[in-house]
């Protein structure tokens, strides 16, 4: 996104986001004072098709966009549309250590874990947050592209973004002041990751491939150390015989995927170079099923009751499975591209 530094949304973009920012903040504050959990579903059907929608906005399907995108079509597009995930993830951990909301009484499942469908806070929306900062940033990189109508990718994914937040609210694990706090926060965030990303990749661009290393190293640890210390329980403190880290797990998921991003990027981009757009179609075809293959079986090798010990071993887990993603599949293409 850094080649956009000269315009990065036009005064005409701006002003219809901050007219739909408004709208949003205005509207969902007068159904949250007066229709705040009105929207659950005590209907199974209508749940289960909601909870499919949420799905869209589910870390694993996130993941396995990214790695879409860094495969077949763009490895700048997926750097930065994960990123913007992750960043907005973490703001979103910090934002409900800080405001400590309960979820609604409807967060029920005798069936889960201390029979509660979430264990941490409820405000902001984590699933509304992090739609705004991937579809939202979807809607930006492909609103000029030249085989569509302008306004078709900003709707369709303003359209996925409202019904993964409205999913939220019917299948009973936020209220609508949740959701409307996680939409107006993330579009906040993805303003100032479009515009501060590029000012950031200026500045690091010309340091030396080991002082970016260490950089990243040092970053991602400080994140980790960030989370234990601020978000240890994070809602938990209210259910007995909780563990006291399961939301801090949370900071090392992000942590971990800077980590395992960002240097693999970085190695990458110095050794390897695969650029999906050389490839011919067939061949992206070959390259998307072996690279989700293996990137589901390590995932989910990797989440094994067995490595769920401590937050350090979910730090490690996610830095593996992001540089995974970015430095060994790449270089397992380029050796079976060349044949």
């Amino acid at each position: 996104m850094s080649e956009k530094t000269n315009e990065i949304l036009s005064k005409k973009s701006l002003i219809i986001i901050t007219i739909g920012w408004f709208l949003i903040f205005t509207i969902g504050l007068i159904l949250a004072l007066y229709f705040n959990e009105a929207f659950y579903s005590p209907n199974s059907g209508v749940r289960a098709i909601f909870e499919v929608i949420t799905y869209l906005g589910e870390n694993v399907v996130l993941l396995v966009m990214s790695a879409f995108f860094f495969i077949v079509y763009d490895k700048k597009l997926a750097k930065n549309f994960t990123f913007s995930f992750l960043a907005s993830g973490y703001i979103n951990g910090v934002l409900k250590s800080t405001f400590k909301d309960p979820r609604p009484p409807t967060n029920v499942d005798p069936l889960a874990d201390y029979g509660l469908t979430h264990t941490d806070y409820g405000f902001p929306s984590g699933h509304s947050q992090i739609a705004v900062a991937t579809w939202g940033y979807l809607a930006y990189e492909f609103k000029d592209q030249q085989k569509v109508k302008q306004y078709i990718p900003s709707l369709v994914c303003s359209i996925i973004i409202f019904l993964i937040a409205i999913s939220r609210v019917v299948i009973g694990v936020h209220d609508v002041n949740d959701i409307v706090g996680g939409l107006c926060i993330g579009i906040l965030v993805l303003l100032a990751f479009m515009y501060l990303e590029p000012i950031i990749t200026e500045k690091i661009d010309p340091l030396s491939l080991s002082l970016k290393i260490i950089l990243t190293i040092v970053v991602s640890i400080v994140l980790l150390l960030i989370g234990i210390l601020i978000a240890p329980t994070a809602g938990l403190e209210m259910v007995p015989g909780a563990d006291p880290y399961s939301d801090a797990g949370n900071y090392a998921l992000i942590a971990g995927a800077v980590l395992g991003l960002s240097i693999g990027f970085l190695l990458e981009a110095e050794y390897v170079k695969y650029d999906p757009s050389a490839i011919e179609n067939k061949q992206k075809v070959i390259n998307l099923a072996i690279g989700l293959v293996i990137l589901l079986v390590v995932f989910f090798l990797l989440e094994i009751d067995a490595l769920k010990i401590s937050v350090i071993t979910r730090f490690i887990r996610y830095a593996v499975i992001a540089f995974i993603v970015t430095f060994v599949l790449p270089l397992i293409f380029t050796k079976i591209n060349k044949k």
